[in-house]
């Protein structure tokens, strides 16, 4: 790691403790990545103005495609991959979602979590992209384009952002706006990036990180961080989820090639390991962390 550099804070806790931790990232070699030692949060400096923001998110299935996670940018295509992972998110968080819940996702895409939820409670989805939201109006009752948009007269048993955190520039004024819509007693719950995701905190792969950090992933966030930004807003942490969604397979594979993609030989070697996995979320260094936070004890 470079040496602090006292310009700069931290826009998560204000301190000035920091270290340059990646000199460029995804499309974006202007911008530099910061790591706070104080409340561990990474984050990009400098940011997406809005006007970037509002640009990016219109169409947002044209990055998914250009990141080779569909082939094409049909909304149809990004639901039917997602769909295999919103079940697994259920598993681990069902237990938060009752019968006849309302439910508010933000950032829902096409709505693969919803279609599972939406059997259960009742939804509304705030989605920026019109195809995406579009897509997913059939598991809902109601849809925005922006969280600003939803009265704050609706009220919400459970707010759910998952893998749309860490996109969010001011979490304390999101925050804020999530404590005027949820129920006394209600829970968010976030799943974002993990700044301890093994292939930067142990195997510190310069590759990846080329790759990994990306210009609308403001903050790359740790547990710390997180209780200290909830706090800040109210809210008391209820309980942390370490997920490693990507196995023992993947990560050969990147320290085999330097790239995205996989290796078929190792997935048929190693991609039925799930002991690698339990290692790693047993000991937090996972790529994923869930937070649940509550808005009174």
């Amino acid at each position: 790691m470079k040496n602090s550099n006292k310009k700069l804070e931290c826009p998560i806790c204000g301190s000035m403790n920091l270290d340059q931790i990646h000199d460029r990232i995804w499309s974006a070699p202007d911008k530099k990545v910061y790591y706070c030692k104080d409340c561990l949060v990474g984050f990009l400096n400098p940011m997406m103005t809005k006007a970037e923001e509002k640009t990016f998110y219109a169409a947002y299935n044209e990055h998914t495609k250009k990141r080779g996670v569909t082939v094409t940018t049909d909304p149809l295509e990004f639901h039917q991959k997602s769909v295999p992972e919103a079940l697994i998110r259920w598993e681990r968080i069902n237990h938060f979602f009752k019968e006849g819940s309302r439910i508010l996702e933000v950032g829902g895409s096409t709505g693969a979590f919803l279609e599972i939820c939406s059997q259960v409670c009742e939804c509304v989805c705030v989605e920026p992209d019109s195809l995406n939201r579009k897509f997913a109006s059939q598991f809902c009752i109601a849809q925005y384009e922006y969280i600003e948009d939803v009265p704050d007269s609706e009220k919400f048993d459970v707010i759910c952002l998952f893998h749309v955190f860490e996109h969010i520039q001011n979490p304390g004024a999101f925050l804020k706006k999530c404590s005027q819509l949820i129920k006394d007693g209600g829970f968010i719950i976030i799943e974002v990036p993990h700044i301890e995701d093994p292939l930067l905190s142990v195997y510190d792969l310069k590759a990846y990180k080329d790759f990994y950090f990306q210009p609308m992933h403001h903050y790359i966030y740790s547990a710390k961080a997180l209780k200290h930004v909830f706090e800040s807003g109210g809210f008391f942490e209820k309980e942390i989820i370490y997920c490693q969604r990507y196995g023992l397979d993947n990560h050969l594979a990147w320290l085999k090639k330097g790239k995205p993609g996989g290796d078929p030989k190792l997935t048929e070697l190693f991609g039925n390991n799930t002991e690698y996995c339990s290692v790693l979320e047993n000991t937090g260094k996972t790529d994923t962390i869930m937070y649940v936070a509550a808005k009174e004890r």
